[in-house]
């Protein structure tokens, strides 16, 4: 069974990175939009067999169920990188191969998702973002799992952790998941050439 995991957190303390350029307010309500077109990606995939949404939080529970998504609830938050690895733990029974993205990824496509699926052909499969220095996605092939680090530099992490634990891995660059807003400069970026059939560009259009 081909599983995308998709943690997401709570909206009250989403992208604190932007709090130079936007309020509270207005932080909450684009993680809200960025998260919908991510929720709209998955649901138009076809590869996809099942989606799995886990957090702590009601909203984003009632979000995933308008999509059909399966929520699994975060009882103890802590952290992008605790939630991943907890849960491919978990997944990692049934799965046939798990997808673990990000929920801020306004460029994300279905076409995206169905790609990397299909073509990850390693046990690991790390898919960096637009500067190369995170990760804002892997493909992981059971039993092949490494402990999942997020943060600054995570995708060198990555590669060393795999290269450690002789697991082999590949990459897949992919724009629709490269591509995030975690900081200013990744809003004006998006602005200067947005997606503009998205949750997000309209979002950012009321905000003008």
């Amino acid at each position: 069974m081909k599983t995308v995991l998709l943690p997401v957190k709570d909206f009250r303390n989403a992208k604190q990175r932007l709090s130079p350029a936007l309020a509270p307010d207005l932080r909450r309500g684009l993680a809200r939009a960025m998260l919908e077109d991510v929720l709209n990606a998955l649901s138009r995939s076809r590869l996809a067999d099942r989606v799995v949404i886990f957090t702590a939080a009601d909203e984003v529970i009632r979000m995933a169920g308008a999509f059909g998504f399966d929520a699994a609830i975060e009882t103890s938050v802590a952290g992008h990188s605790a939630a991943v690895n907890h849960m491919v733990l978990q997944l990692s029974a049934t799965a046939s191969r798990i997808l673990a993205i990000a929920a801020d990824l306004p460029k994300l496509l279905a076409r995206d998702i169905d790609f990397v699926l299909d073509a990850a052909s390693e046990p690991i499969t790390l898919i960096p973002s637009r500067d190369g220095t995170g990760t804002n996605g892997v493909v992981l092939i059971p039993p092949g799992r490494i402990t999942m680090e997020y943060g600054e530099a995570s995708f060198s992490r990555h590669i060393s952790k795999a290269a450690a634990a002789g697991q082999r891995c590949g990459v897949l660059h992919v724009p629709g998941i490269a591509f995030d807003i975690d900081t200013p400069e990744d809003l004006r970026a998006f602005r200067d050439d947005p997606r503009k059939d998205s949750e997000t560009w309209r979002c950012l259009l009321g905000l003008r």
